[in-house]
């Protein structure tokens, strides 16, 4: 029995890399049931981002790992703001965010506060760090220097 029902957690997942899944790894161990937020194209551009993927490759990549690694019940939603489904439905108990978008928890609790729902647990995950010592990340895989298992590449 996990320690939560239902949990949720979001990203962009642009390269779906071992931070990434290890963000989910820990999604699917401590919850039941996994509601999975991902960026839409329309957001990533709001952002100011830029990815390699849209948005059906990028689900299309986390589904493959899912349902080849996991026998958990999850949905998938499009998010066209920071905090999507978790911050409108009901049966959510647990957020899961890293460390870098901790940040975010009083937000969303307020925002599920005013929409008349209980605020979430966060449970906080650290950042992988790649083998050179500094946090795994799409960015530094675009830009040559790690791979998506946090190998050096320079």
């Amino acid at each position: 029995m996990s320690k939560y029902k239902r949990g949720a957690v979001g990203g962009t997942f642009d390269i779906l890399h071992i931070g990434h899944k290890h963000l989910l790894q820990t999604s699917f161990q401590i919850s039941d049931e996994v509601v999975i937020g991902v960026t839409s194209d329309n957001f990533v551009n709001k952002l100011n981002k830029t990815v390699l993927n849209n948005y059906d490759v990028r689900t299309n990549n986390i589904r493959d790992f899912i349902d080849s690694t996991f026998s958990n019940k999850y949905d998938i939603y499009k998010l066209d703001d920071y905090f999507g489904p978790a911050s409108f439905l009901e049966n959510i108990d647990v957020i899961i965010l890293t460390s870098e978008n901790s940040h975010r928890l009083d937000s969303l609790n307020n925002t599920r506060q005013s929409n008349g729902l209980k605020p979430l647990h966060g449970e906080i995950i650290e950042l992988l760090n790649a083998k050179d010592g500094l946090p795994i990340s799409t960015t530094r895989i675009k830009k040559g220097i790690i791979d998506s298992d946090g190998n050096s590449l320079i």
